[in-house]
This record gives structure tokens, sequence and C-alpha cells, in this order.
């Protein structure tokens, strides 16, 4: 991997921040400000994740709805034709 250099500029009070930090738990200031980018990086991937599902369960609640109410019809007439059998006595 080639690294390039990047000039940014920082207010002065978030740069002390930064260096105190970095020098205490990463040994640089690049190190740490790499790792801050890609954890920045990948939260915004799961938001956008997020957002797609989210929009995705609206798209498709309806439909999510209408299955679940059809399974559940079919399950309760499967029960009622076990209930029915049990009280006759027949092998199940």
């Amino acid at each position: 991997m080639v690294n390039r250099r990047v000039v940014v500029l920082l207010p002065e009070s978030l740069l002390q921040e930064v260096d105190r930090v970095a020098h205490k738990e990463y040994g640089s200031r690049s190190a740490f400000i790499r790792d801050a980018m890609r954890h920045l990086l990948a939260e915004k991937l799961r938001n956008e994740k997020r957002e797609k599902m989210a929009a995705g369960y609206q798209k498709m609640g309806l439909l999510n709805l209408e299955l679940a109410e059809e399974g559940i019809g079919q399950d309760l007439a499967e029960y009622d034709h076990y209930l029915d059998r049990l009280a006759v006595g027949e092998n199940l």
C-alpha cells in the first residue's frame, strides 16, 4: 500500500487534543488519524445499510403483513384439523 501525504487544516485546540491521544495511545498522529478515518467510514457504511434496511422494511411492510396473515390462517386451519382428529381419537 502506498501512503500519500495529505494536508489538513485543523483548529489548534483540536490538534492539541489529537496529539495528546495520538502519542499516548497510537504512537503517532498519522496512526491516530488513519484509525479515526477508518472508524468514521465504517460507521457511515453501517448507517447507510441501516437506512437501506429501514426503507426496505417500509416498502415490504404490506407484503410481509399479508404473508404473515396468510401463514397464520394456514396454521390455524392445520391446528383446527389436528384438534378435530385428537377429539375423535384418530392416530396422529
